[in-house]
């Protein structure tokens, strides 16, 4: 049976006369906010293009594919590839159901994490390094990086660049009742995993709130 022409409402502004499947939501990583740079976003060895809203939303329509696990690819072009990193997301892809049923879309949020050019709020807290091998000082480049905040982990927070560089952003901190109190000292350490290698976890460090941290190069073992 033939997918229903469906008018969808994204952003409770825009009306798509398709069967929309999927709807990637591109997410900078720093402001929480949509990504208002030029991206390309794509579904990996899916020939599709998708419908681009006002909204920032990114619509792939009348895919008739069956119910699968697939990857979502979203790049920045250009002028925007020093600020953000490219990003994926593999999901399971629910199937247009019939007529008269809900419809799901296959809602999507991809984050993009920042790259070391990005350009940071004037308070941010950072820890900023590099990354290299043991074996020859070069660079380790895709490692992903997890930040362990007061002992809390906070999950993937940052990635190295071509160049083993990084940057890390660390979430804001809760007010003190006290407004007198100043800015706090964090305690932090994080762990760099790279593929096929145990992950690395460096010495507890103290970063002062709103301020960056430069770490010296970071030496990954067995590589």
């Amino acid at each position: 049976m033939a997918d229903p022409v469906l008018a969808v409402t994204i952003d409770g502004a825009e009306r798509l006369e398709r069967s929309v499947w999927v709807v990637v939501d591109p997410r900078d990583f720093v402001t929480g906010r949509r990504t208002a740079v030029p991206l390309r976003v794509r579904l990996k060895d899916i020939a599709a293009e998708p419908i681009v809203g006002r909204s920032g939303v990114y619509c792939f329509t009348d895919l008739n594919l069956p119910a699968a696990s697939y990857t979502v690819e979203v790049q920045p072009l250009v002028e925007s590839r020093d600020h953000l990193f490219d990003a994926e997301l593999e999901f399971l892809l629910e199937t247009i159901p019939v007529p008269a049923q809900p419809l799901k879309r296959n809602p999507l949020t991809v984050e993009l994490l920042p790259r070391p050019a990005y350009v940071f709020p004037d308070q941010a807290t950072l820890a900023r390094g590099r990354l290299v091998k043991a074996s020859d000082g070069t660079g380790v480049a895709r490692a992903q990086i997890f930040l362990i905040l007061e002992t809390v982990d906070e999950g993937r927070r940052g990635e190295t660049d071509e160049r083993g560089e990084f940057v890390v952003f660390f979430p804001p901190t809760a007010p003190e009742d006290n407004a007198s109190a100043g800015l706090k000292d964090l305690k932090f350490q994080l762990r760099f995993e790279v593929d096929g290698e145990p992950p690395l976890v460096t010495a507890e460090e103290t970063v002062r709130e709103g301020s960056t941290f430069s770490l010296d190069d970071i030496e990954f073992p067995g590589i």
